[in-house]
Order: structure tokens, then sequence, then C-alpha cells
């Protein structure tokens, strides 16, 4: 497997980015991208590229990450497909390696250096991709003038660490992480408005101190605000991706009064459930040629200390 190591003593650059929504049939045109590297972020549908020589296939809360120097297009008609699309520069030092996966993970877990440094696989498949969704579609739909360019990048380099954090999660093969994991997975899959810490112990046969005590200890929060903290990122969700109506969200974030859900929701987010869609609304859709050769901008051009000419150091 291809992985790829970004060191961030620096910010990454943000470029550009957007969402691109296909009609029956299409085919990504023959791209090249050079310096900037490209994240994609399956919503809907599976598309079919051909990276090189080699053909790849990214479907829903698969996340691919594209090299600069590196020539690729569509391998075969896709069908009704979505996706995030997100380019950046690196500032710092980076390198690419090919290594088996469980190998390169458990290296990663028990490497104790203090670089501040994210290694990604080239393709892998998002558990939790609702956190993930909603920080890129927050990137995508800042405002575009200079005053929020910095903003951006600090939240792509957040991208990236947030990426590395939940591919290593689900690869993580320790005990304790994998009760925890494990934990999150059940609550996840028996999400309910009536769903109670009580309840999830007894299903799991595990002590209510003890349980909190897991969540407090690896989650940094107790088991109910980890409820409550699930039942608010779905409603982001719905708020950025759909255009429900406010107690229809509330319903389907698993909130019985959607007063609670308005109180909760302006606790943790710090903005109204309506102040939040208003916020995060405006975004690139549907450009037609998918990625567009815009010129770098000169802001961004004289941040960039070095890029690499041909995608080494």
């Amino acid at each position: 497997m291809n992985f790829y190591c970004f060191k961030l003593n620096k910010t990454v650059l943000y470029y550009k980015g957007g969402e691109f929504m296909s009609k029956p049939k299409w085919i990504h045109k023959p791209m090249y991208h050079k310096g900037d590297y490209e994240i994609i972020l399956g919503l809907k549908g599976k598309i079919h590229l051909q990276i090189e020589d080699e053909p790849v296939t990214v479907g829903p809360n698969d996340v691919l990450l594209i090299p600069p120097y590196t020539h690729f297009q569509g391998s075969k008609p896709s069908n009704q497909v979505d996706f995030y699309w997100l380019h950046f520069f690196p500032q710092d030092s980076l390198s690419s390696f090919t290594a088996d996966e469980n190998a390169t993970v458990s290296s990663i877990i028990t490497n104790s250096d203090n670089e501040k440094k994210v290694i990604l696989p080239s393709l892998f498949h998002l558990h939790d991709y609702e956190h993930i969704t909603v920080l890129m579609h927050q990137i995508l739909s800042l405002h575009t003038e200079l005053s929020y360019v910095e903003e951006r990048d600090f939240l792509t380099s957040a991208l990236l660490i947030e990426l590395f954090k939940s591919y290593i999660a689900q690869h993580n093969p320790s005990d304790a992480n994998s009760r925890i994991n494990y934990l999150k997975e059940w609550i996840r899959a028996n999400m309910s408005s009536e769903l109670t810490v009580a309840e999830i112990a007894r299903q799991v046969h595990l002590n209510v101190d003890y349980l909190t005590r897991l969540f407090k200890k690896y989650e940094g929060i107790t088991t109910l605000q980890y409820i409550n903290h699930l039942k608010i990122e779905v409603a982001t969700l719905l708020l950025i991706r759909t255009e429900m109506p406010i107690n229809e969200v509330a319903e389907n974030s698993y909130f019985s009064d959607p007063k609670l859900f308005m109180r909760h929701f302006k606790t943790e987010m710090g903005l109204s459930p309506t102040q939040y869609r208003n916020t995060f609304n405006i975004i690139h859709h549907n450009n037609p040629h998918i990625d567009p050769q815009i010129p770098l901008p000169k802001q961004l051009s004289d941040s960039i200390d070095k890029i690499p000419v041909n995608g080494n150091e």
C-alpha cells in the first residue's frame, strides 16, 4: 500500500476545492497536478479512476489522496456520483513509501517520537465519516475573502490530522482501544432518543460507573456527553447536506424534543441550527471541469517556501 507522510511544523496551504455531483455516465477528464495534493471524499456512488496505470474505485465514505506530478483520469463511466474535492500544498518536508498496512499501522502506534507528522494511505474507508464530512464542508463553505485564507490553511491541516486519527483508530489493535471502539460502534448502531447510559451498560455487560470511566479516559467526556455529541454530529450533517426543516432535523437526530435539540446544539456548536446552516451553506458546486486550472494565487505563491519540482525533496 502507498503511504504519504506530511510534517506539520507549518500548516499546509489550502488551494481550491468544492463539491461535484455528476450526471449519469460521467467520466473524469485527464488531469495532472503541479505541486498540489488532492483529497477526494466520496459521498454517493462509485467514482472510477485510473491513477497512472492503476485502476481505483472510490465509494461512499472512501478517502483518496492523489499526489502531485501524477497522471489520472476516469477509467470508465461513473453514474450519478457526489464527492468533495480539495487541493492543498504542503509547506514542510514530506515523503512517500510503499509498505504493508498492518506493519505500518503497528509502527505508527508504537512510535514514541514527538515529530509533528501525519501518515495517510492513498485510499482508505472512513468508519466515522460524519465528523470528517462536516469538517470538509466547513472548509469548502468558508468565504473566499483574504481574511479567511489563513483559517482555511489551519482547517485543512486539521483535516489531515483528523483523517490520520480516524484511520489509526479503526486499525488500532490494542485491547483497551478495541473495547472503547466496540462501545462507540454499538452506540452508533443502536442510537435512539431513548438510549440511556444504563441501557448501554446492560447491553455490553459493564457497570455504569466503569462505562463512564472508560469514556472519560479515552474520549475525555462522559457516556451521556458522547451520546449527545453523536446526535449533534448527525444534526450538523443533515443541516449542511439536506434542506430538511429544523424540527425534522431534530427528530432524525434522535431528539424527541425540538427545544431540547436546539439547546444542546447551541451549547455544543455555539450557533443555533438555523445560524449554522446559513453559515455553511455556500459551497462551490458542479464545476463542469471538476478541477479547473486556476492560476496559483499570488498570496499562496508568496507563502510557499518551496514547491518540489518532481514530487520529492
